[in-house]
């Protein structure tokens, strides 16, 4: 079975912050928040590619960074949210020093609580950044303080703190002229596709199978994914096989070749020319960078 490294929200302190006073809280909850003031200086950037099992949301209200979403190099500014879907491949790859705001981690199911089936495909797809009015910016900080204060108060309420973060997205959808409109059958399409993708990358990669699941013709299902992403469904199929290879490569007791086989290539040289034409290097070239950037 192909053990891709994901990260759960209680994960993240141990895995990408160093240094930390032993005062410094944990929390153990489905909602987590952190100040990216404190806490970027204490955080190892950049970060290891990963693929979180929860959504998160940055808020930068000052400075700026930068996160590597599946193939993309994503910037976000002043008062800009980056929104990032659980299922993505993701890697925090630059904050500036003066960088403040808030980052909110959250689980599907909490997700699914506060948010209906509609919201959730246009939360997630439209662009990852979204531009915030400068009012709309500050009301969400305080309104993120206001989360949390609750979430590391001794008696937290999670229940405030659901009705919170629900106020919060609902900002959100008031700030985006794009997710202010109706969601279309396109857009629920690729939200289904992308979703199952993530799910089934390993066993199915042809068109037909995610067809059939979601009870549409293959051309259909063609237009709708190269309508709403700019990219066909097989382009998206590999693209998202390759991102969680580059996972897999960090595991440096693996060969190539097991882990093309363990990824269902049949065979290791199609995997590394697809490989190459997605990231740009070989897989050998890619590893060999990883194991650099772990000695500096």
């Amino acid at each position: 079975m192909v053990k891709v490294k994901r990260i759960t929200p209680t994960d993240f302190r141990g895995h990408y912050m160093s240094e930390m006073s032993t005062d410094f809280p944990i929390l153990k909850t489905a909602v987590q928040i952190h100040d990216i003031g404190k806490t970027s200086g204490f955080i190892k950037v950049p970060t290891p590619l990963h693929r979180p099992e929860y959504n998160f949301i940055v808020h930068i209200t000052k400075g700026n960074a930068k996160q590597q979403v599946d193939a993309d190099l994503i910037s976000i500014k002043e008062h800009e949210i980056l929104l990032v879907r659980q299922g993505n491949v993701t890697s925090l790859k630059e904050v500036s020093p003066d960088a403040a705001g808030h980052i909110i981690l959250f689980e599907d199911q909490t997700l699914n609580q506060i948010l209906s089936k509609q919201e959730l495909i246009k939360l997630f797809s439209v662009n990852n950044i979204i531009h915030l009015p400068q009012e709309n910016s500050i009301w969400l900080t305080s309104l993120f303080e206001l989360l949390s204060t609750e979430l590391y108060s001794q008696n937290a309420n999670l229940d405030i703190c659901y009705s919170l973060l629900q106020a919060g997205l609902q900002k959100v959808f008031s700030s985006g002229c794009e997710l202010k409109k109706g969601v279309n059958r396109s857009a629920e399409i690729t939200f289904n596709f992308k979703e199952l993708v993530y799910k089934h990358y390993i066993e199915y990669k042809t068109i037909l199978f995610y067809a059939a699941e979601l009870s549409v013709s293959e051309n259909y299902l063609h237009r709708c994914i190269k309508e709403t992403i700019g990219e066909s469904p097989k382009e998206w199929i590999n693209k998202v096989s390759i991102l969680q290879s580059q996972l897999l490569l960090q595991d440096l007791t693996k060969s190539i070749s097991q882990i093309a086989f363990e990824l269902n290539y049949g065979d290791p040289s199609y995997f590394g020319r697809l490989f190459k034409k997605i990231s740009g290097v070989t897989p050998s070239e890619y590893r060999m960078t990883f194991m650099q950037d772990l000695s500096e």
